[in-house]
C-alpha cells in the first residue's frame, strides 16, 4: 500500500481483531492470503507470504511452490526433504531458516539454520540428493547424525531476528523488552503522545519504520516510528534533519526528542506529530537484546545501555570501541 509499512498493515490488522498467521513452508504462497482461522470460529485469517522473507528469490519459492503443487498439497518434513525435493540453493534455505519458516515442523530456527548449513550448492549437492531420495542408499551409505543439541533463542533474539527477516514481529514487539528502563528514564510512549496536550515537550523512542522526504516538502522529512502500543510521526526541518543526519538516514531505533503538534480543523479526527528537535541513534539497544542471559530487569545493563542517550549533547570524553551489531547495521557515535 505504498506509504504504508507491512508492519504497519499487520499491526492494524491486528488491532482490529484479524487473525494473523506466520510464514510456513507448508501452507504459505507468494503473497499473503486468506485461510481459515486455526480456532473453531469458522472466520478467516492472514496468512503471511513468502515474499516477506529478506532475501528469498522469487525463483526459489516458485520452484517451492511448483513441488508442492505437484505432490498435491504433501507436506515437506524436513529442511533436509525440502533441499533435494525442490533444488532450492543454500542461499534460499538460510533465508527460509532465519526467518522461521520450518517452526510448523517443530524445527526451532537455531536448527533450521543449523540443517541448511549442512547442503551444499552446484553439482556436488546431487548426488548426495540423489542418494537422500533413494530409501535403500539411505538406510546403507548415508551416516545418521547424533541430534545436535543447539540452546534455544532468547526471546529477544527471536524478536531481532523476526525484524531482520520479515521486517516484523508476531511475538513481543522490541520496546515492550526495553520499556522497564525506558520508562525508568521517563521517555514516553505513543499513547502519551496521543494524550499529552499541544506544546507539551517529550523524548519518544521508536523503531522506525518508514522515511520520506517528498519533493514538494522543501526537504522536510517524514518518520513513522512505532513501539508496542502503536505508532508515531515525527517532522524532522532541514536543519535538524542536517545536525543530525546520520541517525536520521540510517537509525533503526531512534530517541525522538521534541514538541507536540495537534492538528483538529478540518479533519474528523486529530492528527498528531512529534516536531523533532533532537535526534539519538539508539539501535546498539536492539543489539542488546542479542545477548543472551539479560532479564530485561536488570538495572545494571540499564545503565550500560541507556545511560548515554544525552552524549551527543554531553560529547564523551575517548573514543569507546563500537558495540556489537545487528548484520547490516551502522554504528556513527
Amino acid at each position: 500500500m505504498g506509504f504504508y509499512a507491512p508492519a504497519q498493515l499487520v499491526r492494524d490488522a491486528r488491532d482490529h481483531g484479524v487473525a494473523i498467521h506466520p510464514i510456513d513452508i507448508n501452507t504459505s504462497v507468494w503473497d499473503c492470503t486468506l485461510e481459515a482461522h486455526r480456532d473453531s470460529s469458522g472466520g478467516l485469517a492472514l496468512r503471511l507470504g513468502l515474499r516477506m522473507v529478506v532475501g528469498l528469490a522469487r525463483e526459489a519459492a516458485t520452484a517451492l511452490l511448483d513441488v508442492r503443487q505437484a505432490r498435491n498439497g504433501a507436506p515437506f518434513a524436513s529442511v533436509e526433504e525440502l533441499a533435494w525435493r525442490t533444488g532450492i540453493g543454500r542461499r534460499g534455505l538460510d533465508a527460509l531458516a532465519a526467518a522461521d519458516c520450518f517452526a510448523g515442523l517443530g524445527t526451532s530456527r537455531r536448527h533450521a539454520s543449523w540443517e541448511a548449513s549442512g547442503v551444499v550448492d552446484g553439482p556436488h549437492a546431487l548426488p548426495l540428493f540423489a542418494a537422500a531420495a533413494d530409501p535403500l542408499a539411505r538406510e546403507g551409505s548415508l551416516m545418521p547424525e547424533a541430534p545436535l543439541a543447539l540452546p534455544p533463542l532468547t526471546e529477544g533474539e527471536m524478536v531481532v531476528e523476526d525484524y531482520r527477516t520479515t521486517g516484523l514481529t508476531l511475538r513481543q514487539h522490541p520496546l515492550a523488552l526495553l520499556r522497564p528502563q525506558l520508562s525508568a528514564l521517563r521517555h514516553a510512549d505513543t499513547r502519551q503522545l496521543q494524550e499529552v496536550p499541544a506544546g507539551t515537550s517529550l523524548c519518544l523512542p521508536g523503531l522506525v519504520l518508514m522515511r520520506q522526504r517528498p519533493g514538494s516538502a522543501n526537504g522536510v522529512v517524514f518518520l513513522t516510528v512505532e513501539d508496542e502500543h502503536g505508532t508515531g510521526n515525527l517532522i524532522v526541518y532541514p536543519d535538524v534533519g542536517l545536525r543530525y543526519r546520520a541517525a536520521l538516514i540510517a537509525g533503526r531505533l531512534l530517541l525522538a526528542e521534541g514538541r507536540v503538534e495537534r492538528v483538529t480543523e478540518h479533519t474528523r479526527v486529530p492528527i498528531t506529530h512529534l516536531i523533532v528537535r533532537r535526534l539519538v541513534d539508539r539501535s546498539d539497544l536492539l543489539d542488546g537484546l542479542l545477548q543472551p542471559g539479560i532479564p530485561t530487569g536488570d538495572t545494571d545493563w540499564a545503565e550500560r545501555n541507556l545511560g548515554r542517550s544525552d552524549e551527543v549533547r554531553r560529547p564523551e570524553p575517548e573514543r569507546r570501541k563500537p558495540k556489537a551489531r545487528l548484520p547490516g547495521s551502522r554504528d556513527f557515535r
